[in-house]
């Protein structure tokens, strides 16, 4: 009979991480589980809502499939997360979690996270004690000491006088999980953000001042990863400070870009504090707002064979509006464009979803991969949003980031992270923010299920 002690670590929260699929492995001769308990309850708990996140882990050379995790909780009623992968009962304050069948088994040199949600009723903040597994207490169970990877800095920018926005990329760990990231500003902790946040915005800043700012990564066991790269930012002038308007861009030019698009071109403004961006006029009404390194655009829903006045201001950080530059004449083309994206209503054209999956240590990630052709005569297209279900899931940009990802024209294609949930079936469409600001129509919704 091989010896089972099972630990129960901290980790931090993961979407149905009982539902990663293990092949078992026939112990051989010689061969045992080693596992062991231990438990903590998540920061940020309260009286009203606290999660308990577990972690059984398995030293051993030997696959378990049986265990049976006790504890006893000071105040609330526990939940499991995942009910298809763990079983929860609890009696008075004693809590008995297992795996059903076998979904939930711990692989040899392995774990097995485990989330509890609890419900404490507004008495008191949970504790919890007498972690332990098949009766054995903790005995030995090797402390995870390797800290998650570095984040990476990824877009960080500012967003007016008193904001800024700090982003990064997420950081992995093979041990306990990463639990949160801590943002520094100026060499002090500014703020704790949890696991699966990757940006956050640091607020109440001064106006017209450089900042410096890094992250690192913070794992279930305490172990703290290095810094990511410092960026320094600098909040734009306070709207009473910036007294004059910018200086016009210059020598606007454009073209027609077939029936359905015009490319608007010009030289650069500048401002006694910062330009932070452009507006684009047509016929008289503001259709497009640009960046503030921009120095042209494509303007789409156009009719053909039509002529279109244009011209082009520079805004700053307080509001104020440069005067226009010259307008242009630009007649569209009278030919149709091709393409594959839907041009009538903006709708990505040709989309497709499939599934496609990838190790994180032990645990099997689930993604979805979406292709679709760019939307043709709508003007420059930087953004997209996924819905899943009918709920908005992810905004994928290009055109921003460090370094900058180029804007696609034709035909693109990103992949969504669902989760380790095997064989789940979703309703994933797509639709694209139009050149002139507003959304265009969905894709049509594709039905796509995560592999077993």
């Amino acid at each position: 009979m091989p010896r089972k002690r099972i630990a129960l670590v901290c980790a931090s929260a993961l979407v149905g991480v009982g539902a990663l699929a293990v092949v078992p492995v026939v112990a051989t001769a010689g061969q045992s589980a080693e596992l062991g308990a231990s438990c903590r309850i998540a920061d940020g708990a309260s009286p009203w809502w606290a999660t308990g996140n577990m972690v059984v882990r398995n030293s051993g050379d030997a696959y378990a499939k049986d265990w049976k995790l006790e504890f006893d909780l000071s105040e609330g009623q526990a939940t499991i997360h995942d009910p298809w992968a763990f079983e929860l009962r609890q009696e008075g304050r004693h809590v008995t979690v297992t795996p059903i069948g076998d979904r939930a088994g711990v692989p040899a040199k392995g774990e097995r996270k485990v989330d509890v949600g609890i419900n404490p009723s507004g008495k008191g903040i949970p504790k919890t004690s007498g972690c332990k597994v098949d009766g054995r207490d903790d005995s030995g169970v090797p402390e995870d000491t390797t800290p998650p990877t570095t984040p990476v800095e990824k877009g960080s920018h500012v967003i007016d006088h008193r904001t800024v926005h700090v982003m990064w990329q997420a950081s992995e760990d093979s041990g306990s999980g990463v639990d949160k990231y801590e943002v520094f500003q100026d060499d002090k902790l500014a703020k704790t953000v949890g696991n699966g946040m990757t940006m956050t915005n640091v607020e109440n800043l001064k106006p017209a001042t450089t900042y410096r700012f890094k992250v690192r990564a913070v794992d279930v066991a305490g172990n703290r990863s290095g810094f990511s790269r410092e960026v320094a930012l600098t909040t734009r002038a306070a709207p009473e400070d910036d007294t004059q308007k910018p200086i016009m861009p210059k020598k606007l030019a454009g073209e027609a870009l077939g029936p359905n698009q015009v490319s608007l071109r010009w030289q650069a403004a500048t401002d006694d504090v910062a330009v932070t961006g452009y507006r684009i006029y047509r016929n008289g009404a503001k259709v497009q707002e640009a960046g503030p390194t921009a120095t042209s655009a494509v303007i789409g829903g156009l009719s053909p064979n039509t002529a279109y006045r244009f011209k082009v201001t520079a805004f700053d950080g307080s509001g104020k509006e440069s005067d226009p530059t010259d307008e242009i004449t630009v007649t569209t083309g009278t030919e149709g464009g091709g393409g594959g994206g839907d041009g009538g209503n903006g709708a990505p054209g040709d989309f497709a979803a499939s599934t496609l999956t990838k190790q994180d240590g032990p645990v099997t990630q689930h993604y979805l991969n979406l292709t679709w052709a760019v939307p043709k005569g709508q003007g420059q297209i930087t953004t997209y949003q996924v819905y899943l279900d009918g709920k908005l899931a992810q905004t994928f940009m290009w055109g921003t980031g460090d370094p900058v990802m180029p804007i696609p024209s034709a035909r693109t294609s990103r992949e969504v992270l669902v989760g380790a949930n095997p064989g789940r079936t979703y309703k994933v469409k797509i639709r694209a923010q139009l050149g002139d600001g507003t959304w265009g129509a969905f894709s049509p919704e594709k039905p796509v299920t995560t592999g077993r």
